[in-house]
């Protein structure tokens, strides 16, 4: 062993542009390797396939992790997605992330993210925006846990030769009004209203932060 140990950071940030298993693309993954709740604010700077940085593009965090609406519990990992916008928006290939802000809170009992899946009209797991019905999800802590759920939207597969690699961009997405507020061990199902069922292509969910002072 050296004389020096380097200390993990608390926070660890993952961009994948493009997935492998047919998921959502452009997700960023965070990892809090604390005891303690993490509520971060992040910047995020795009970068080519060649490592160099697209200035013209901007960024948007559609769970709101550039204004700390979204809490990292304590030794568990987080996703988001990421939408590109500007001259230069379809060559993203990696993103540089800066830690604005850490904050460190506790929410007593909470070990894990909860659990959001896109589900049909018999309460099963669905992958198919024209089955999706409602929003299955469930807490697997021994506290109550209050989720933001946010609804997808993504654009159209690409069938030019040019784009056919390229990520899908979310169109639109939109957050449930008001948390879903559940018990321990608790889950439920949010149904969707029939004017928007059949619009949005994937889910996510996180531990609502309380306001940052």
């Amino acid at each position: 062993m050296g004389l020096f140990t380097k200390k993990p950071r608390p926070l660890t940030v993952r961009y994948e542009a493009k997935s492998t298993d047919g998921g959502l693309d452009q997700v960023l993954t965070m990892t809090n390797s604390t005891e303690h709740d993490l509520v971060p604010v992040l910047r995020f700077r795009p970068l080519d396939f060649y490592g160099r940085e697209l200035p013209l593009v901007q960024v948007t965090s559609l769970q709101g992790l550039t204004r700390g609406q979204v809490v990292v519990p304590s030794n568990s990992a987080t996703r988001d997605v990421l939408r590109f916008e500007g001259p230069g928006c379809r060559s993203v290939r990696f993103v540089d992330t800066e830690v604005v802000d850490l904050a460190e809170i506790e929410v007593t009992g909470l070990e894990t993210q909860p659990t959001t899946v896109m589900v049909d009209l018999n309460k099963k797991a669905t992958a198919n925006a024209e089955d999706f019905w409602g929003v299955g999800v469930a807490n697997a802590n021994e506290a109550e846990m209050r989720v933001r759920v946010t609804l997808i939207q993504l654009e159209p597969e690409h069938t030019e030769k040019n784009l056919k690699d390229s990520p899908r961009q979310a169109l639109d997405w939109v957050s449930l009004e008001g948390d879903v507020v559940l018990g321990a061990k608790d889950h439920d199902v949010v149904w969707l209203p029939e004017d928007v069922r059949g619009k949005y292509h994937g889910v996510l969910g996180s531990v609502a932060a309380p306001p940052l002072d």
